[in-house]
């Protein structure tokens, strides 16, 4: 009876070591840019308008990634007052990571409820998680690979996206400080995993549509953000600053922020006794933006967030006739 009761364990033990085996086999018989491939065709597979791989050691070298611990990450400041706001900056990175995957996803200007704050995030935001976590445990499963899924915010353990996307080959910083892709523009939005394995880097990509550019991105902004040079090269010791050369105010662009999530807040009723809830909301997320809610609530509000910068962009719209 004992043997019985043992045999199907050992079975069971030996199915997993021959899946395992046939895990590293596989990955044994794969050059890094096979990996590379096979992962950027199931990331497209799984609905990614774009996926490249970046590596870590390039990404710890990226110019967010040197800038941000000199000037933190308190939105509401140019620099860092506190050091406890420069060491939130800092990226954790996992001994083990070698490469970064990143995938992007369109957001067409059409389907502008992607970006829509909503109290739980925002709905492409949404499609991007399920999709990253879709594909990490893919790759677990298909190879003798361990993924580390990160979040969104660097202050929550992710890295700098826009770095990572550039690295990557999916893309140029432009002068709206956004990443600009030939495909779709600025109007794309990234996630990123890190494997344990290499996979041979796709970038970063031979591509500068601002150099001869009129600036239509500048000239929309509502809060003059691009007006004046806020970060120099002498100050900071880097030559790749926030919108290019430093012409970009991060605090006149989260004022702005700051009343797209008045306006949302201003929708509510308020003696709507139901909505008190959405508005402490409103408000922890005005202070942190890092904050969300618990609970599968309805929320009859969303934060519509400005991006005139990002749709007045060329790049990557259809050719007028």
């Amino acid at each position: 009876m004992k043997m019985l009761t043992i045999a199907p364990a050992i079975f069971g033990l030996y199915e997993c070591q021959d899946m395992s085996y046939e895990r590293s086999k596989k990955l044994n018989m794969l050059s890094s840019s096979e990996l590379t491939r096979k992962i950027i065709d199931k990331a497209k597979s799984l609905g990614a308008s774009l996926a490249g791989v970046a590596s870590i050691e390039s990404l710890k070298n990226s110019p967010s990634h040197k800038l941000y611990p000199k000037i933190g990450m308190n939105l509401n400041e140019h620099f860092a007052d506190t050091k406890e706001d420069l060491n939130i900056a800092n990226v954790f990175w996992p001994a083990d990571a070698v490469s970064a995957v990143v995938i992007g996803i369109e957001h067409k200007a059409e389907e502008a409820h992607l970006d829509w704050w909503d109290g739980k995030g925002t709905p492409g935001n949404r499609i991007l998680i399920k999709t990253n976590n879709t594909l990490s445990e893919w790759i677990e499963n298909t190879f003798p690979v361990k993924t580390y899924n990160l979040p969104y915010f660097v202050e929550k353990g992710g890295i700098f996206l826009k770095d990572a996307a550039v690295i990557a080959g999916l893309g140029y910083i432009g002068k709206n400080n956004l990443v600009i892709t030939p495909e779709y523009g600025p109007r794309i939005r990234f996630r990123a995993l890190l494997l344990n394995k290499k996979a041979t880097s796709t970038g970063p990509l031979e591509f500068n549509p601002c150099e001869n550019c009129g600036q239509p991105c500048r000239k929309a902004c509502p809060a003059n953000a691009f007006q004046t040079t806020v970060y120099s090269a002498k100050d900071l010791g880097q030559s790749i600053l926030p919108g290019i050369n430093g012409t970009y105010d991060r605090v006149s662009c989260n004022i702005k922020m700051d009343k797209d999530i008045d306006e949302a807040a201003m929708m509510i009723p308020a003696h709507d006794k139901n909505q008190q809830e959405i508005r402490q909301l409103i408000e922890e997320f005005e202070k942190s933006h890092i904050k969300t809610p618990n609970g599968d609530q309805p929320f009859k509000y969303c934060v519509k967030y400005c991006r005139k910068c990002e749709l007045s962009c060329p790049v990557g719209l259809p050719a007028r006739p």
